[in-house]
């Protein structure tokens, strides 16, 4: 009697859908992950070293398919060629014995980006910058060697776990669209549709010619969904999706989630009906979008008093009593500035430049730029009539728009704008005088 299982376990094993312990190169099967339409994706362990890798193998039904052949061929070949960090790894490949190709993948422990977004909810802003730099340095990756996905979107996209945070790898180029060398025709026939209608792009619907910018189009899907939690083109039917991406404009982000403008702008970008209105290439999409999503110092009106303190040109070398006349002037505009609510800015030993924001309408600042003459004023003569003839009194007002942020103890401050730039508004002025900018002259 020979050796070896019963030949109906034999047949068990090595079925259309292959059962737990069959054998594929030195890749021993363990369990069925999914089941797609063209082919069956396994999890399985290395003979002799136990490692685990995900192992596709082609349907039975499909095994003398011309087409389905060559791209999972393609699929394999193209795999090898992109070696890079955020791409998913091929270990090896072969034939079954019945001629059914397979392909050994290095195996993902981790979620696709819908699973995510199912149990999860949206990405964060940082979530879905690191989401969108990893995949985009990989599609750029691919495009440089003539590589198009040509469909990108959440399932094929695996979020992978580390001690802090996480990495994405960009799976299944089954469908990818590979530039044939010189006098050979591509895998595509002209006016084929491959690709997933919720990422697709209005001229790959067409069954048009594609380039870069088709994977820019989903990669702007894929963005919208990791914010928003939702596609931005749904609808019953594969023809209802497909009308809207050719027809339909896209939503803004605002409509879903509190995005900034600049943010909703790359996306907006990206999902244009017309190439030729997208981003050029990945790149120029990834230096939008960081900057869209840095973080910026809030913009807003402001009005800043600068009071100066000097002594006459005439006095050579100032007296103790002329010191401290300045120090006490100083400190009693201080106190006035921090008892009218004004925020210190800068201050040296015989100046100090304080502000105030202002309403953002114009009309609302027309008083409180009226109050702010007011103050500038009442500085002066406070100033003055603690200074005596000991030390001149310059005292300058002006308002423009400002940057602010926030200091150390959470409190604002200014962080740029005119306010700051003081030779251009805190100069030339007269003792004994407070000198406007045209912001104030006028009110």
């Amino acid at each position: 009697m020979a050796d070896g299982p019963p030949r109906e376990h034999a047949i068990s094993l090595y079925g259309d859908e292959l059962e737990p312990g069959a054998l594929v190169g030195d890749w021993v099967i363990e369990s069925r992950v999914h089941a797609g339409v063209t082919a069956w994706l396994y999890r399985a362990s290395h003979l002799s070293t136990r490692a685990p890798a995900a192992v596709k193998v082609v349907r039975a039904e499909f095994n003398h398919v011309t087409n389905v052949l060559r791209r999972f061929q393609q699929e394999a070949d193209t795999l090898r060629a992109l070696r890079h960090p955020h791409i998913v790894e091929v270990l090896e490949h072969g034939d079954l014995r019945d001629g059914r190709p397979w392909l050994a993948m290095e195996w993902l422990e981790g979620e696709s980006v819908d699973q995510w977004l199912t149990h999860r909810g949206p990405f964060s802003l940082a979530e879905a910058l690191t989401v969108m730099e990893e995949l985009g340095t990989a599609l750029h990756f691919a495009h440089g060697r003539g590589i198009l996905h040509r469909d990108l979107k959440a399932q094929n996209v695996m979020v992978l776990p580390l001690a802090e945070g996480f990495t994405v790898k960009l799976v299944d180029f089954g469908i990818a669209r590979v530039e044939p060398p010189e006098g050979l025709a591509g895998l595509t026939s002209g006016g084929a549709v491959l690709g997933t209608p919720v990422s697709m792009a209005p001229e790959q619907i067409r069954g048009q010619a594609l380039d870069a910018r088709a994977d820019l189009y989903a990669m702007g899907v894929l963005l919208y969904q990791l914010l928003t939690g939702s596609l931005p083109f749904e609808g019953t039917s594969v023809v209802e999706v497909e009308e809207q991406h050719l027809h339909a404009p896209p939503p803004h982000l605002d409509e879903r989630v509190h995005a900034p403008p600049a943010l909703d702008a790359v996306v907006q970008r990206c999902l244009a009906k017309a190439p030729g209105d997208r981003w050029p290439d990945v790149p120029a999409f990834l230096d939008a979008l960081r900057a869209a999503l840095a973080p910026t110092p809030d913009e807003t009106w402001a009005v800043a008093v600068y009071v100066d303190l000097r002594f006459p040109m005439a006095l050579d070398e100032p007296t103790d009593a002329d010191l401290d006349a300045r120090d006490a002037t100083l400190d009693a505009t201080l106190t006035e500035l921090e008892t009218r609510g004004w925020m210190l800015a800068l201050e040296s030993g015989n100046a100090v430049l304080a502000w105030k924001s202002l309403p953002p309408a114009a009309e609302a600042r027309v008083p409180a730029l009226v109050e702010a003459r007011q103050v500038a004023d009442a500085l002066l003569r406070q100033a003055c009539e603690a200074a005596g003839d000991r030390v001149e009194v310059r005292v300058y007002a002006h308002a423009a728009l400002c940057e602010l942020s926030t200091d150390a103890q959470g409190l604002p401050r200014l962080a740029g704008g005119e306010l700051l730039g003081l030779e251009s508004w805190a100069s030339g002025g007269t003792a004994g005088e407070v000198l406007l900018s045209d912001a104030l002259a006028s009110r």
